[in-house]
Order: C-alpha cells, then structure tokens, then sequence
C-alpha cells in the first residue's frame, strides 16, 4: 500500500468514529433543525459544487473514451451530468416513499414487516452512498493531504446529519443494524480501491450518482428547516469549506 492508501485508511477510521459516536450528539435533525447540522449540510453543499460538480467534467472524457462509437449510448452525449441527475432522482424517489411510510405507518404486524423491508430498500442506498464516499479516498487524484482533509470534514459533517435523519426515521432497526451496515460501506469501498484496479469508468459512474444524491440530501433537509438563523449557518459552513479548498489549491 502507498503512503496515500495508509492516510485514506486514518480519514476512513475517522469516518468510523464519527458513525458511532454521532448518536452521543444532541442534534436536533428537524423541529426545529440543528444549527451545527445547517453549518454541516453548507460544507457539504460547497464541496459539491467547487469540487465534485467539476470533476464531472473529467470524468465525462473518461466515459466517452470508454463507450464505442458503435454504442447505442453515444446518442447521450453528457454522460456524467445525466448520471448526476439520476443520482438525485433516486434519492429524491426514496425521500418521497419515506414520507409516504411516515404517513402510513401503523402499530400493526403487518405493517411493521413493511417498515423493515423499506428500512432495507433505504439502507442499500446509502450503503452505494457510503461506498463510493469511501472508495474515492483511494481512486480521486488529491493535490495533496490538506485537500483530503477538506474532504474528510466536508463529508464527515455530512454523515453526522445523515446519521441522525436515518435514526429518527428508522429508529431501532437503524441503531441496531444500520449503522454498522453504513460504517461497513465506507470500509469496503476504501478496501475495494486499495485491492481492486477498477476501470475508471467505474469511478466516473459512481462519482456522478453520489454527486446528485448529496445535492437532493443536503438541499432537502435544509429547505424543511423553518427558522432563519439556519440559513447564516448553511452560509457560514459554505464559506468555511469554500475558503479551505482555495487556500490548498
């Protein structure tokens, strides 16, 4: 392992830490919503768009190298940004079905095996989710590790507000199984790009769908906040990570 591979390693174990000692943080995810779960989603929502957002530019070049020009998938010439789109649909789709479940939910049997089985559905989401977060500690070509570490606190603050969403909306199922599940995703996708020569075209799929889904999972939370001091926070958060990124770059 290079010495890049063995850094990745201690931001992914921060990572980890963060998933089990999130549930000690009294932060409120809605009603009203956290400051500091505001200031979060603001960094996270930067670093999407300085850094993320533009290397779907890159990794538009690396797809259309990699699809023939027989391909019946030339006729879509904005592969990543499509890609991009799609991730914000399908975590936007799950948003949408967890607010349905809300709305439905009953103390009956029944519906309770309902419950897991989207519990289940909404987990293997944020499991691509946390995989691909993971996998790119080894496969993103970083200008040095200051810029990984902008990256580990941009979504490091990202998993405390999801670690809180998913244990209110799941409660016992996700404190007993899903947060091992996710800390598990963000180890396998570190292991994965360590042991693994994937192409990268590999990365420039996943990289495209993680893009949209943290745009529709960051943006939502906060457009359901109500009081505005959230926003000075959302703001400030961007501002934080935005200066950082400049100052390494």
């Amino acid at each position: 392992m290079t010495t890049k591979h063995w850094i990745g390693l201690i931001f992914i174990i921060g990572f980890i830490i963060l998933h089990f000692s999130s549930k000690y943080m009294k932060l409120s995810p809605s009603g009203p919503r956290s400051n500091w779960l505001s200031l979060a989603g603001g960094g996270t929502i930067a670093y999407t768009f300085i850094y993320l957002i533009p290397e779907l530019a890159h990794y538009l070049t690396v797809l259309k190298e990699a699809i023939s020009s027989g391909s019946w998938l030339t006729f879509f010439e904005d592969y990543t940004y499509i890609l991009a789109l799609l991730g914000l649909l399908i975590y936007f789709g799950l948003d949408t079905l967890t607010n349905k479940q809300q709305k439905g939910k009953s103390e009956s049997d029944e519906e309770g095996r309902s419950s897991f089985g989207f519990f289940m559905v909404h987990i293997t989401a944020f499991f691509f989710y946390n995989f691909v977060i993971g996998y790119i500690f080894v496969v993103e070509d970083f200008k040095s590790y200051w810029a990984m570490g902008v990256y580990f606190l941009a979504l490091g603050a990202h998993f405390i507000g999801t670690d809180h969403k998913l244990d209110e909306l799941h409660e016992e199922d996700y404190d007993k199984y899903g947060r091992y599940f996710l800390i598990a995703a963000i180890f396998a996708g570190w292991l994965t790009g360590v042991l693994f020569n994937l192409p990268e075209s590999f990365a420039a799929i996943a990289i495209s769908i993680l893009a949209g889904g943290l745009i529709l999972n960051t943006f939502k939370e906060e457009v359901k906040a109500t009081r505005a001091s959230n926003y000075w926070f959302f703001a400030a958060g961007t501002l934080i990570v935005t200066f950082l990124h400049v100052l390494i770059h």
